[in-house]
């Protein structure tokens, strides 16, 4: 049977989104963009995204261009989350919790994206939306309690977050009811998410550090990727960094049990600085690592930014050695120059200077960016 033929045999809302797909596949980059986010010690150093929607609930895409986009926007894994309640196409389309997996999976493997099986709980405020991932039939899940829903999805290993904490909330300021402190109490949800599509939560990233809940950065999408982010003006989804021991789905699972992630959402890294210091640490290097500075002369020195990151560094207090530049911008995969000004004609000898720093963009707390510091060795040398 010719093509023709076969598209004449489907409703027309599918025959379009077939030819859409197609279209939208043959006009992206022909190939993958890399996230250039370094690995840190002991660890691989995963973009993800753990909350998408396709046809199968209220998306507009089949699943395989899910992750057609992760592919080409430089990630390591997905899950397509399709809400389990709410199902605008039903009309056209059987319901059927886990056929987008099933779907999907073959061309996640092709393309080596870490396909994530998971689903929506969506329930009215309280207690909202939640994602279970790691799911093995989502089928149980779809019953009209959701204490029962998301004991279903807990009694099958799950990973379960709160999505979107300030969803129709005054001004999306998330509010924490009785209900999520019987959840958190019974181990029914063990994440939350601190961004969601544009919007970040600084409250939510507040409880996530005071009740050990792992913070998510997630897309929520439902359009298409490139109607909902203008990556050709630099605009990127909210990424979950995920710091994990393998490249896996197991390595992912596990990463995400103890808390070891952090957000990308715009220009801000999000997370603890247990694992933001390292990434900055690994990142950026000066060059050279040694210079003179007679009296109150000069020196130059080099900060190279091997990532793909942007580091807003902002001095935190003067030096009684050196003056140096109070703001700094390394921009991704750019070299500054910068100079180091002596304060003393008298001073001699070799000392190891560290120049105080905040990376503003890197929050460490809701409130504050990380401390961090760039080590450099001068040899003083007296001017008179």
């Amino acid at each position: 049977m010719s093509h023709s033929s076969r598209i004449g045999l489907m409703p027309l809302w599918l025959a379009l989104l077939l030819i859409f797909s197609l279209s939208w596949c043959f006009a992206q980059p022909h190939g993958r963009t890399e996230i250039n986010i370094p690995d840190i010690p002991g660890y691989l150093t995963l973009k993800c995204d753990f909350h998408s929607h396709t046809v199968f609930s209220d998306g507009d895409v089949w699943p395989t261009v899910r992750v057609e986009e992760a592919w080409l926007q430089g990630l390591d894994a997905i899950a397509i989350t399709d809400h389990i309640e709410y199902q605008i196409h039903s009309d056209d389309i059987k319901k059927n919790h886990n056929r987008p997996y099933a779907i999907a999976r073959s061309r996640a493997a092709e393309l080596g994206i870490i396909l994530i099986k998971g689903a929506e709980i969506t329930r009215d405020m309280p207690p909202g939306h939640f994602n279970a991932l790691f799911l093995n039939d989502i089928d149980p899940l779809d019953t009209k309690d959701w204490r029962d829903a998301l004991k279903a999805a807990n009694d099958q290993g799950a990973f379960v977050f709160w999505n979107h904490p300030g969803w129709r909330q005054p001004n999306e300021i998330p509010i924490w009811y009785d209900e999520h402190t019987e959840l958190l109490q019974r181990g029914w949800f063990q994440g939350i998410e601190i961004v969601n599509e544009y919007s970040f939560y600084p409250k939510a990233f507040q409880w996530a550090q005071e009740k050990n809940l792992t913070i998510l950065g997630n897309s929520d999408v439902h359009s298409p990727i490139h109607l909902t982010y203008d990556v050709s003006a630099g605009q990127h989804r909210p990424i979950t960094l995920v710091f994990a021991k393998e490249r896996s789905e197991a390595g992912i699972h596990q990463a995400l049990r103890t808390q070891h992630t952090a957000v990308y959402h715009n220009n801000l890294v999000i997370g603890s600085a247990q694992f933001l210091a390292p990434i900055f640490e690994t990142a950026v290097h000066i060059i050279p690592l040694r210079v003179a500075i007679k009296g109150t002369g000069r020196a130059t020195v080099q900060i190279q930014n091997r990532s793909g990151l942007l580091f807003e560094l902002m001095a935190t207090n003067a030096l009684e050695e050196i003056s140096f530049p109070e703001t700094i911008l390394l921009y991704p995969e750019k070299t500054v120059a910068i100079q180091l000004k002596g304060k003393s004609k008298t001073l001699t000898g070799k000392k190891h200077i560290a120049l105080p720093f905040l990376v503003k963009n890197f929050l460490s707390t809701p409130d504050r960016g990380l401390p961090v510091s760039l080590t450099i060795e001068i040899e003083f040398i007296s001017d008179i």
